[in-house]
């Protein structure tokens, strides 16, 4: 046995493996002996089966740590709420903390700068001794995607996507109460159709062509698929007195998909990055308004647009 292989085994033997998929891209996690893990339930849906050799777009150790601390540094970015990042050369740091634990982080996070590997330590002093933890929970799940994203890999938004029975992949775009929940409804009851999230879709592009990837980030409708489709149709969501379809120019659609995207704001390379993927998905794929009630009729609306 090799000494790769050696210390590969050696870390199955004294680790728990999980592998789940999100927006097309592996997660590998190792968690630490002494770390009772467990996959949280939004995330149940997107777990793979694994043998747990294989390796994964992304790879995190989980564990354990007795002292943490927030750095002495300024962070990059603060979300005014759970986290903070710290950016250098060296790569990213999150830290997570909460008023109902005091002062000190709950949880970090460090990644390398291609945000391929990734090791998260969870403060021993804040959790109940007999706790399972989940490693991946959100807000974490989404930070990470965010970044692997802005890297040059697609672009999140805040979106309804599914697939009509035709195969024809619509994204639904509105900011929160414009009616994604509302809209994700209406679909529901139509036969035929999957859904793929009703808050939060993942754009990527393969071979030229634009893709939606569900999400475990839901809203009000609690739709969270692991499957994806080709994108054929972008709506941006009004409630009206009655049913409405408007081309959108391609510039004014980019503007709008960049004002709900999930951006890491102080990445200047990511922001130019999703700023071109944007406009090259509004030049290839039809935009318009959709102007709706909350009705069936709504759905006529679109497949009539498309037809």
């Amino acid at each position: 046995m090799t000494d790769a292989n050696a210390k590969r085994s050696s870390k199955t033997n004294q680790a728990t493996r999980f592998t789940l998929a999100i927006g097309g891209f592996s997660f590998g996690l190792w968690c630490a002996a002494d770390l009772s893990a467990a996959i949280d339930p939004e995330h149940r849906p997107f777990v793979l089966p694994s043998d747990g050799q294989q390796g994964c777009h992304f790879e995190l150790d989980i564990a354990w740590t007795a002292d943490l601390a927030m750095p002495a540094d300024r962070p990059s970015f603060c979300s005014g709420g759970l986290w903070s990042a710290y950016t250098s050369e060296t790569g990213t740091k999150f830290y997570f903390s909460s008023p109902a634990v005091g002062n000190a982080p709950y949880k970090a996070a460090w990644f390398d700068p291609s945000f391929e590997r990734g090791h998260v330590v969870l403060n021993r002093a804040l959790f109940p001794k007999s706790v399972t933890v989940f490693p991946l929970e959100y807000p974490l799940d989404e930070l990470v995607m965010m970044h692997r994203l802005a890297l040059g890999e697609g672009v999140e938004v805040h979106a309804l996507g599914l697939a009509d029975h035709d195969g024809s992949g619509y994204l639904f775009l509105g900011h929160s109460g414009a009616g994604k929940s509302t809209t994700a409804r209406l679909w529901m009851a139509q036969p035929g159709v999957q859904l793929l999230s009703d808050d939060r879709i993942i754009l990527r592009k393969h071979d030229g062509k634009f893709w939606m990837y569900g999400t475990p980030w839901h809203g009000d409708a609690g739709v969270a698929s692991p499957e994806r489709a080709q994108l054929s149709a972008v709506f941006l969501l009004e409630q009206a007195p009655a049913n409405d379809v408007t081309p959108l120019a391609p510039a004014k659609a980019a503007a709008e998909l960049f004002a709900r995207a999930f951006v890491p704001h102080y990445l200047q390379n990511g922001i130019q990055f999703s700023l071109g993927f944007l406009d090259q998905l509004t030049r290839s794929v039809p935009c318009s308004i959709l102007r709706f009630t909350p009705t069936p009729s709504a759905v006529e609306a679109v497949r009539y647009a498309r037809v």
